[in-house]
């Protein structure tokens, strides 16, 4: 069972009814401190309401020793594993605690996140990203003015609403065992179409391989951009394009940046009743209230309703491996290839900040940025200049 903990931690405040505690972003993660048996420091858990169930990067769970319970199935874009089951206790912000809590082991996360925490698993949550705090609780506020309510699909026990896990949750459900996350009817380019609502996926919205190769979308824009996308079983390849308009609720995004999965990897896609998911770079403009039981998700325009689309604007894929970052890829003709940077550049360093993580989030800003990157090739060291510009 969750409960709430010893409310002394900074930061950490009691609702009249709930809990809050805080959460922060780092290039569109929203994240939590979380505790696993007792050892500190507390470790940044990835919010995300695209997953069913607590992660933890495979590596931790075995540096930290977590007793292993069996095994699960696990069902991501490029396809099925099987991945470990750990079991630890648990205590979320330094506010609610769990004794007993069943952890997924999962091969990849973005950098630095070390788990993930499932939003779906609770019954009743408010994420407010102006004030950086989320807030569980057992009823509704009185007011909710300027939200607009929007309905969750219910799905067919496969992806919908409501869920699991404790005083917050919905007992049956768990034991149900249904993957309950937040399904709901957006319009993409004039079509309704079923959206996961994932804090987890760091981009716009992404449609997934089936529905891709259903409209058949891969081939019809002319102007894309290839990327690589992450996931917790490893990257996948999309295209990055820009569509015409998207509608949640009342909320109108003009041409907004769009993912498009290979439909070469429709076999491997596990959500045929979606079309997509909604990231965080809709998500952050917006704050959330979730109700599971009565299936609805409340949203209200933040102070970052009307900022502009990231993407990658420098068309170099960056990829880190044990600290080390390296040029994996670049799209023929941009920035990055013009400037001269070359695929199997080692990374080095750049002029900015947040670390070498931070310089794949600098590569998506706006355009005219100039990034500096220092990169070794044959020994020798150089800075490479890349100006950001408008790829599609």
């Amino acid at each position: 069972m969750l409960a709430a903990a010893g409310l002394t931690v900074p930061g950490i405040a009691r609702a009249d009814d709930g809990v809050v505690f805080p959460f922060a972003v780092t290039r569109n993660m929203p994240w939590a401190a979380v505790q696993l048996n007792g050892v500190d420091p507390a470790m940044p858990f990835l919010i995300d309401t695209g997953s069913s169930g607590f992660g933890i990067l495979q590596a931790k769970a075995e540096e930290l020793k977590l007793a292993k319970m069996g095994k699960a199935l696990s069902q991501a874009a490029v396809g099925r594993a099987n991945i470990a089951i750990y079991e630890a206790s648990l205590v979320l912000g330094g506010a609610v605690r769990q004794s007993r809590t069943s952890i997924l082991g999962v091969p990849h996360l973005p950098r630095p996140m070390l788990g993930l925490i499932p939003l779906p698993r609770i019954q009743l949550m408010a994420m407010d990203f102006d004030r950086r705090e989320v807030l569980l609780i057992n009823r509704l506020p009185d007011a909710m003015e300027g939200y607009q309510a929007l309905e969750i699909d219910a799905g067919r026990g496969e992806l919908g609403s409501a869920n699991i896990m404790g005083a917050y949750a919905t007992e049956q459900d768990a034991r149900l065992g249904r993957d309950q996350r937040p399904v709901i009817d957006a319009e993409f380019d004039g079509e309704l179409v079923k959206l996961m609502v994932d804090t987890g996926f760091g981009g716009g919205l992404h449609l997934n391989p089936d529905y891709v190769k259903k409209r058949g979308l891969w081939n019809r824009s002319a102007a894309f951009a290839p990327v690589r996308l992450g996931t917790v079983l490893g990257p996948v390849g999309a295209r990055m394009i820009r569509a015409e308009r998207l509608k949640i609720g009342r909320l109108v995004f003009a041409n907004p940046i769009v993912s498009l999965g290979d439909p070469a990897d429709s076999d491997l896609d596990g959500t045929r009743n979606v079309a997509g998911l909604i990231g965080m770079e809709f998500i952050r403009r917006v704050n959330l209230v979730v109700h599971p039981t009565r299936r609805r998700l409340w949203i209200k325009p933040n102070s970052a309703i009307t900022d502009g689309y990231r993407y990658d604007r420098a068309g170099a894929d960056v990829e880190i491996i044990d600290k080390a970052a390296r040029i994996a890829g670049l799209a023929p003709g941009s920035p990055a290839d013009r400037a001269g940077l070359r695929a199997g550049d080692k990374v080095t360093g750049w002029r900015g900040r947040d670390g070498i993580e931070g310089l794949s989030w600098a590569l998506k800003g706006a355009p005219g940025s100039k990034v500096e990157i220092q990169i070794e090739r044959n020994g020798k060291t150089e800075l490479v200049a890349v100006v950001l510009e408008e790829r599609i």
